[in-house]
């Protein structure tokens, strides 16, 4: 709690001027602008609630009324008349943490399906449109986004979220690399970004512990841990052992970047598979994990084969498994979730999966759509070598799938180092500072 009070102390004296800018913010107004219902969701402090009451007005969002049904007292007015207290005409109305009264669900619907105007934008902490209830009545009238942690590029000052090395070498292929590679920067400045970077690998994205010393945001990583324990699970669905459920949180932490082993833990846990899965389902459906699917022909295919588990932020991951910053899985954690960020804010998101060839040799990421494919294969240490990339080599010739259709294909090999260099034909080695920091 001290922690969170000196954050709060500080936003106060500096009068939201630090604030950073947000990726998601463009397609966020947007979509408001052509759907009656937004749903925002993505795991406790990520900034939802400040992306909407302080950067959206901003950016010439519209006056919006706020509802935070945190609040209890809030939910009893709401319940009491909820047509007529969220019937605001064309003002967008705001219901935050709206998985605690989903029965408000009713009176969206209800306002929205009279074509006056009437707009919504719901808050929540959960994959709230995965649930029965919304699916049932928010169908069609919905579009989701989802916020996570800070992205490495949106740690800047400034209105906008610059581009990124990834956004130039997505639209160009490898003449952005070839770019990027010939841009000159300063050692003062490779020394910034590269120490930011590695700040960004070892505590995380949340927006709350940029501002605290290394101490407090250790205590604010575990409030967080325990909050989510005491409140999240309680919003999701009953656990009966509050403690077991840490001890599978710490176990599945250790287990980041690894194929899902849902017998292994249950054994170590002394229950049964079943409850793993739940455990597991629970962890993701709150944006703590996310589970890789693998780059096969079918999607049927890849349902039925073992997904990747990763934590999405790799702070929480490093000190949940207790593992030391130079883990090669944590390297890994951090790239996936830079991708994961860097797709929330995509107007058309492409795919994600791993890589298995046939030989055993794996590539961690693929990003693919129709046109395009980018592989990359994260390498936790300064420097890649030609042996580094036979993997994704042999995935930039394979055809699979949709994926086969992509003419504009590319490899990197992620590293922690300073230089882009080339490794073999369509394949460079590329820091991840440059890949996820600013391009210029």
């Amino acid at each position: 709690m001290q922690n969170f009070l000196v954050f709060l102390q500080y936003i106060c004296q500096n009068d939201f001027m630090n604030l950073h800018p947000r990726g998601l913010l463009p397609l966020l107004l947007a979509r408001l602008d052509r759907w009656p219902i937004t749903v925002l969701t993505g795991a406790r402090q990520t900034g939802k609630t400040t992306l909407v009451r302080d950067l959206l007005p901003r950016a010439g969002g519209a006056e919006a009324i706020y509802f935070s049904l945190d609040d209890p007292d809030e939910r009893l007015r709401l319940a009491a008349d909820p047509v007529r207290r969220l019937d605001h005409g064309k003002r967008l109305v705001v219901l935050d943490e709206v998985q605690k009264q989903p029965a408000l669900l009713d009176a969206v619907k209800l306002l929205a399906d009279r074509k006056r105007g009437h707009r919504f934008l719901l808050l929540g902490s959960s994959q709230i449109l995965l649930l029965q209830k919304v699916r049932e009545t928010l169908a069609g009238r919905a579009t989701l986004l989802e916020l996570w942690p800070l992205a490495l590029v949106e740690r800047v000052e400034g209105p906008e979220v610059p581009r990124s090395g990834l956004d130039l070498i997505w639209l160009e292929g490898e003449d952005a690399v070839e770019k990027l590679a010939a841009t000159r920067i300063s050692a003062e400045e490779m020394r910034r970004r590269r120490a930011l970077a590695e700040d960004h690998r070892l505590w995380g994205g949340y927006p709350a512990l940029e501002t605290l010393p290394d101490p407090d945001r250790l205590v604010w990583l575990r409030d967080f841990r325990r909050t989510y324990l005491e409140r999240d699970l309680a919003d999701l669905g009953r656990v009966a052992d509050l403690d077991q459920f840490a001890l599978a949180q710490n176990l599945l932490a250790a287990r980041t970047g690894q194929l899902v082993a849902y017998s292994e833990v249950a054994r170590e846990l002394g229950v049964a598979v079943n409850t793993v899965r739940r455990y597991l389902r629970f962890l993701e459906i709150s944006y703590q994990v996310f589970l890789l699917r693998p780059l096969l022909p079918t999607v049927s295919a890849r349902l039925v084969k073992s997904p990747k588990l990763y934590w999405t932020d790799p702070g929480l991951a490093r000190i949940l498994g207790e593992a030391g910053p130079a883990n090669g899985a944590l390297f890994e954690t951090a790239l996936l979730a830079e991708l994961l960020r860097w797709r929330s804010w995509q107007q058309a998101p492409p795919a994600l999966h791993f890589y298995r060839t046939r030989a055993g040799r794996e590539v961690d990421f693929v990003l693919h759509d129709s046109t395009r494919l980018v592989a990359l294969e994260a390498k936790a240490s300064e420097r890649a070598y030609r042996t580094d990339a036979r993997a994704v080599a042999d995935l930039l010739e394979a055809g699979l799938g949709r994926a086969s259709r992509a003419t504009e294909r590319i490899g990197l090999v992620v590293t922690r180092g300073r230089e882009i260099e080339p490794l073999a034909p369509r394949v460079w080695a590329i820091p991840d500072w440059r890949l996820f920091g600013p391009a210029e």
